[in-house]
């Protein structure tokens, strides 16, 4: 999960899966100076989007469920400062939606087990330890309120 930059959505976060990690040798140039090379690391990610006509939260007593982007989407794939994670996150796949191929033919993007499926829907575990229970419910130092 990395740290939502949206105004208009209430949720706290953006969820991605990771497909790789990279680092690469950067030649970095200023007008007047020597080039110097910098050693840059990125992910590879694709993003979930978050469904938000279904109810979730502590009021709806659901948790929140999010899916992937059609492979077709621009905002599908991106690339992500590993400085900008969070922390993992467990999903669960709700399971009463079955797989889909629709999202994404056969890629590089999934890994093999999938047999080039995805889960419609996933569930976000806000469960899975204390610190994600706090994340997602306020009040603690360091976390943000959600």
């Amino acid at each position: 999960i990395v740290l939502a930059h949206d105004q208009e959505d209430s949720h706290p976060y953006w969820y991605a899966r990771v497909i790789g990690i990279f680092h690469a040798n950067i030649r970095y140039t200023r007008q007047g100076q020597r080039p110097t090379i910098k050693c840059v690391d990125f992910l590879w990610v694709r993003w979930f989007a978050r469904h938000i006509t279904a109810p979730t939260g502590w009021a709806a007593k659901r948790l929140p469920r999010v899916g992937f982007y059609d492979g077709n989407d621009e905002s599908a794939f991106g690339f992500l400062d590993p400085d900008l994670v969070v922390r993992g996150v467990q999903l669960i796949p709700a399971f009463r939606h079955l797989c889909t191929t629709a999202l994404l033919g056969p890629s590089i993007a999934r890994q093999a087990a999938d047999n080039d499926k995805d889960w419609d829907w996933y569930c976000v575990n806000m469960f899975i330890d204390r610190d994600m229970f706090m994340r997602f419910r306020g009040g603690a130092v360091g976390h943000k309120s959600t």
